[in-house]
C-alpha cells in the first residue's frame, strides 16, 4: 500500500541521514527517530486519505436511502483506487458493494464482489456464504463460514448462521459443536444457549431473535410483521467493526 511505502520510506530516509551526520547516539536514535517519523506519516496519510474518501462515501449513503441502489455502487467503484493507498480498503469497499449487490437481487453479481471482500467484514462473508449455500454449493459454503468464524472470532451470528446451514443438512452434531465453540467465546449469550438447547431436544433452530442481518442473507424469509429493510451499508471504513449485541 503506498501509505505504508512512503511511510517506511521516509522514515528510513530520516533515520539514515540523522545518523550520518553523527548526531546524539547516532545510529541508535536513527533507528528510533525513523520508527517515530514513518508512524507519524502514516497517521497522517492516513487522515488525509479519509478525508478524501468520506464525502464520496456520504453521497453514496444518501443515493441508497434514496433509492438509487446503483448509483450508491457505482460511487463506491469510483473509490477503488484509493484501495491502493489505504490497508483493507479495497476489500470494505468490495464487502459494501456485495452485499448492496445481494440487497438487489443481483446474485452473479454480489459473488463476484464477496471474493474480494474483506474477511473481517462478516456481514460480507457471510452474504457469500448464504449465496454458496443457496446453490447447493454446501461444501464451499461451509469453508467460507470456516473462515468468517476464525477471523471474526467473537461475532455471534456466524457461528449460530453456520449451526443452522448444517442442522438444515441434517448434521445436527455438527451444528452443536459450532454452538458449543460459540459459547467457548461469549459464555453468556442467551442467542446461543436457546439454540443449542433447541438442537439438543431435537428441535430446529429459530433465528428469529437475530433479525435483519440474519433474514438479510435470504436464508429464511423474516414474518410479515416484520418489515422488509433496504440493503444497507456500514457507516465508515474507519475504525472497528460493531460487535453483535451479545443478548437477542
Amino acid at each position: 500500500m503506498y501509505n505504508i511505502a512512503i511511510s517506511i520510506a521516509l522514515g528510513i530516509v530520516v533515520g539514515v541521514v540523522y545518523t550520518l551526520l553523527g548526531f546524539w547516539k547516532t545510529w541508535a536514535m536513527g533507528i528510533i527517530l525513523g520508527v517515530i517519523v514513518s508512524i507519524a506519516c502514516f497517521a497522517i496519510l492516513s487522515r488525509v486519505l479519509a478525508r478524501r474518501i468520506e464525502p464520496k462515501f456520504l453521497d453514496a449513503q444518501k443515493q441508497l436511502q434514496s433509492g438509487a441502489h446503483n448509483l450508491a455502487i457505482k460511487n463506491l467503484e469510483s473509490l477503488l483506487p484509493w484501495g491502493r493507498w489505504q490497508v483493507m480498503l479495497s476489500g470494505q469497499i468490495y464487502a459494501q458493494m456485495g452485499v448492496l449487490a445481494y440487497g438487489m437481487e443481483q446474485e452473479d453479481r454480489a459473488l463476484g464482489y464477496l471474493e474480494k471482500a474483506g474477511l473481517r467484514v462478516p456481514e460480507a462473508q457471510l452474504a457469500r456464504a448464504a449465496i454458496l449455500y443457496r446453490r447447493k454449493s454446501y461444501e464451499k459454503a461451509y469453508e467460507v463460514m470456516d473462515v468468517v468464524i476464525k477471523a471474526n472470532k467473537k461475532q455471534i451470528l456466524p457461528y449460530n448462521a453456520y449451526a443452522w446451514m448444517l442442522e438444515k443438512q441434517g448434521q445436527r452434531d455438527k451444528a452443536i459443536k459450532q454452538l458449543q465453540r460459540c459459547l467457548k467465546v461469549e459464555k453468556s449469550n442467551d442467542s446461543t444457549k436457546d439454540s443449542l438447547l433447541r438442537l439438543q431436544n431435537n428441535k430446529k433452530l429459530n433465528m428469529k431473535r437475530f433479525g435483519m442481518p440474519w433474514y438479510s442473507l435470504k436464508l429464511e424469509r423474516p414474518p410479515a410483521s416484520m418489515a422488509q429493510m433496504p440493503p444497507g451499508m456500514r457507516k465508515g471504513f474507519r475504525g472497528k467493526q460493531r460487535k453483535q449485541k451479545r443478548r437477542g
